[in-house]
């Protein structure tokens, strides 16, 4: 079939038609072997430069991940459906990202195609993978369109081959651009699933799925190293980890020494955690280690909770029996879920008085991962708690993601030794530290080849804690416990002495009692560690440094003289608005990584718990605040949308480590005639303009991030429900600098599937005609330079339809050349503007220029631009 013969709608609809009554099962698998075929296509050009350096391995392995997840859905290893969606965004990325994207796409397609909801959604998504795949190689020269029919014929998963010499010369570039990149374990994969007809080793994919999520964020080339690692002899972890949470005086430290031994004597109130203590409960009969990990309950602390809570936990949440005490539920639920993820959780309501309380369960249930509700007091229902301990022995000796959870028998030899060289609870006992010189010469006894990659795997698991990016630290933490209390230790000693910081000379007294475990000569680490958690910044008086802790400053806002205004009309203003509490280290962490930025009055900072202003030296100021759920930032000045742009991509990236309930990103959308107050009142506006609505009024106009972006693509305004206005959201765009790189969240698989049913060809042949009837009316009215201009250019047009990608396209200058012409047509001053608003329908071609070059823009990822001759907003 010659590639313009190929017709992807009609192929796509064939295949959807020979797919209708086979199973669910056969259809991912039909779907899977499509995304597979299609693969070899990315590499077509010899390499993978189409994706920024600095991404490529992480858009290269997450297309074998989402494979790989596909595949667990119709083999008799299957993983977590969550896991398998999550993945089909994350291949969806890189479709979108690729220049390839056909191919690319075809990979995400199979996945979407496993996690579907419907039958009609497998069978849509899966011959959306096959068109996708017969595509990509239509547009190369090759066709792999009688194989995908022959799977089909096949029921899908019976018999059949991919034959390596249907790609011919782009088979060998496919291998050579993955070998570029240190890749070549992955060519070997596609390789063997080609030449075995598709057959799939159960326990590698196995292990494929079972590396540990911090591996997999490191991308192709380092999870194919720890495979390769683990090909060469693998041993199970066999380790979990608890977490207990909930308020001051529930019962959690009682809760962890009753899992260890439920006939233990209570602790009493006056031992309350004061940070995190680390348990050690060795569950013998199953070979099994749990690290119970006790979190202080007091609010001081739940600054500093966040670092130690992470995916991959049981999470046991514990609340007394107290009826004000059950609003606290869902505030500990959503912080669990915001850094465990999909993580489960327990939830233990501790008696203490004979009433029974009761939770809304179900109600709970549907929002978040809880396993289990037990209510009995761990001071007398004894029974209980030896059910509730048997419940959380079975939970973690049975636990898929512990169970299979698995690391080079090289790395494990290094864990027990290390691990050997001190006892946990027992601090008389071994070291919980040692320099780097030391861990370099266990691993060479070990033979373990590369020692950087196996700090960063330890210290990923959790096992032994490295700081590499800390200047001047050469220690290894053997006992991850060591720095949780030294922080704890040193934030309850600040908040005790009701300041908001110390000096590192303060540090002797914090740990005056001691001096053992954290000597003058640790001081310094400890204080690089607090700056490195982002939980305080450093400043110097003379010689003495000291670290100022955000979220210990005064509650209260300084006086409103000092508080800037910002008016609509001068300003730019966003927020991230949340359902839940947000949690309390969020404004601290973003004014310690703004903090040379805090403005001074008189010598003050103007900086306090929940609030900021900063100055960027440019003339721009900006307030960031943080109340009810919201974080409001407001900015004025000269380069505003610049310094806005700074501060967005700091607190977007303290958002996006949310592995749930991320917040919602608004913009402020100006009005028209919506203008700052006078000192006589209300700014009136006069003539066809409504007489001025509302300025800096309390019914602003909010809009979110994924709204603004798909309307002002589309050209299609927002109408305003209070005044009625059809409002432009362009200028809101441009003036924001809204772009798919800075949304917080929103569905990537539909920005996939927008890019990919874009034609560039049918775009291409409209443009020319437009352009080719405004080049005759030119002419017409004696404008012949403009006209030869506008012939070049269609010219120019009708080439780039041979162009394989957005990247081609923009590197041509075809999109800029037709930027700079639309520009010219929407300024009023110049020669072509005047001619072509009085040719008769010159206007309407005009503007049909504009979408067509929009449509180009938004392909390319280029700025688009407004259609000339619309009337702009007043602002």
């Amino acid at each position: 079939m010659a590639q313009d013969e190929f017709d992807y709608h009609e192929f796509k609809k064939e295949i959807e038609y020979s797919l209708t009554g086979l199973s669910k099962q056969l259809v991912v698998s039909f779907a899977w072997r499509c995304g597979v075929r299609a693969l070899p296509l990315l590499g077509a050009k010899g390499h993978f430069a189409f994706w920024e350096k600095e991404k490529r391995m992480e858009y290269l392995y997450s297309l074998f991940w989402a494979l790989d997840n596909t595949a667990s859905t119709f083999t008799t290893y299957v993983t977590d459906t969550d896991v398998t969606a999550v993945s089909a965004g994350n291949a969806a990325e890189a479709a979108y990202a690729a220049t390839a994207p056909y191919a690319a796409s075809s990979a995400a397609s199979a996945t979407s195609a496993s996690s579907a909801v419907t039958y009609a959604a497998f069978v849509a998504y899966a011959a959306t993978t096959a068109a996708y795949a017969a595509d990509a190689a239509e547009r190369l020269g090759i066709s792999l369109t009688k194989q995908i029919r022959m799977d089909v014929q096949q029921n899908a998963r019976e018999g059949g081959r991919g034959f390596i010499g249907d790609y011919g010369k782009f088979w060998s570039r496919f291998l050579h651009a993955l070998e570029k990149e240190g890749c070549s374990y992955w060519g070997s994969l596609v390789q063997k699933w080609l030449e075995t007809g598709f057959q799939i080793d159960e326990e590698a994919l196995r292990c494929r799925l079972s590396v540990h999520p911090e591996k997999r964020e490191q991308g192709a080339v380092a999870v194919a190293q720890y495979l390769m690692e683990l090909e060469q002899g693998a041993k199970r972890l066999n380790e979990a980890r608890i977490i207990i949470l909930g308020d001051k005086g529930a019962g959690k430290t009682s809760t962890a020494l009753k899992l260890v031994d439920p006939y233990s004597e209570l602790p009493g109130p006056e031992e309350s955690t004061p940070g995190v203590d680390i348990t050690s409960w060795v569950l013998d009969k199953h070979d099994f280690n749990v690290r119970i990990w006790d979190f202080a309950g007091h609010t001081v602390t739940h600054a500093v909770h966040q670092f130690f809570l992470s995916e991959r936990c049981l999470y046991i949440l514990v609340c007394a029996g107290r009826t004000e005490e059950y609003n606290r539920l869902e505030y500990w639920l959503s912080q669990m879920q915001i850094y465990g993820g999909q993580s489960e959780v327990l939830i233990l309501v501790n008696k203490t008085d004979k009433h029974d309380h009761s939770v809304a369960i179900n109600k709970l249930k549907r929002k978040y991962p809880i396993v289990g509700l037990y209510n009995f007091s761990l001071r007398e229902d004894q029974d209980d708690m030896v059910s509730f301990r048997e419940r959380v022995i079975d939970y973690v000796v049975n636990n898929p993601s512990w169970k299979k959870q698995e690391i080079p028998e090289k790395y494990y030899k290094v864990k027990e030794k290390i691990e050997s060289l001190f006892v946990l609870g027992n601090l008389d006992k071994g070291e919980e530290m040692i320099n780097k010189t030391r861990f370099e010469e266990i691993a060479e006894e070990l033979e373990v080849a590369d020692e950087e990659i196996l700090l960063r795997d330890l210290h990923d698991l959790g096992i032994s804690l490295w700081y590499e990016d800390i200047e001047g630290v050469d220690m290894l933490v053997l006992n991850p416990e060591w720095i949780s209390h030294g922080i704890y230790t040193i934030i309850n000693w600040v908040h005790r002495q009701k300041q908001h910081g110390l000096s590192l000379r303060q540090f002797g007294e914090v740990f005056q009692g001691q001096k053992k475990r954290y000597p003058k000569k640790r001081h310094e680490f400890l204080f690089k560690l607090m700056k490195h958690y982002q939980l305080a910044f450093e400043i110097k008086k003379g010689k003495s440094r000291y670290l100022i802790i955000p979220h210990l400053l005064q509650e209260d806002q300084p006086d409103e003289k000092w508080i800037p205004t910002f008016h609509i009309a001068e300003s730019l203003m966003l927020r991230y608005k949340s359902e839940i509490d947000l949690p309390s280290h969020t404004i601290s962490r973003f004014i310690v990584r703004h903090h040379e930025e805090i403005k001074h009055e008189k010598n003050l900072p103007l900086v306090w718990r929940e609030g900021v202003i900063l100055e960027d030296g440019d003339g721009n100021i900006a307030l960031v605040v943080e109340d009810n759920r919201k974080i409001e930032v407001s900015v004025k000045g000269s380069t505003k949308t610049i310094y806005l742009d700074r501060l967005r991509a700091t607190l977007n990236g303290l958002f996006k480590e949310f592995k749930k309930q991320k917040p919602e990103l608004q913009y402020r959308v100006q009005r028209y005639g919506e203008l700052p107050e006078s000192e006589e009142g209300p700014v009136k506006v006069t003539g066809r303009e409504l007489t001025r609505i509302i300025a800096d009024s309390d019914t602003p106009l909010w809009m979110n991030d994924q709204r603004i972006l798909s309307l002002a693509n589309r050209n299609i305004p927002h109408s305003d429900e209070i005044t009625g206005q059809s409002i432009s959201l362009f200028f809101t765009k441009n003036e924001y600098n809204i772009n798919e790189g800075n949304l917080i969240q929103g569905d990537v698989g539909n920005l996939v599937r927008t890019q990919n049913n874009f034609n560039f060809q049918n775009c291409n042949i409209n443009l020319q005609s437009n352009l080719n009837e405004l080049s005759q009316l030119l002419a017409e009215k004696g404008n012949q330079e403009d006209a030869k201009e506008l012939i070049n250019l269609a010219k120019a047009v009708e080439e780039a339809e041979d162009y394989e990608s957005p990247k081609e396209v923009q590197k041509k200058g075809i999109a800029n050349r037709l930027k700079r012409f639309i520009e010219e047509l929407a300024d009023e001053k110049t020669n072509l503007h005047k001619v072509v608003k009085g040719v008769k329908n010159g206007i309407s071609i005009a503007q049909d220029i504009a979408k067509g070059y929009n449509a180009i823009a938004q392909w390319t990822m280029m700025p688009q631009v407004p259609e000339p001759f619309l009337k702009k907003p007043k602002r």
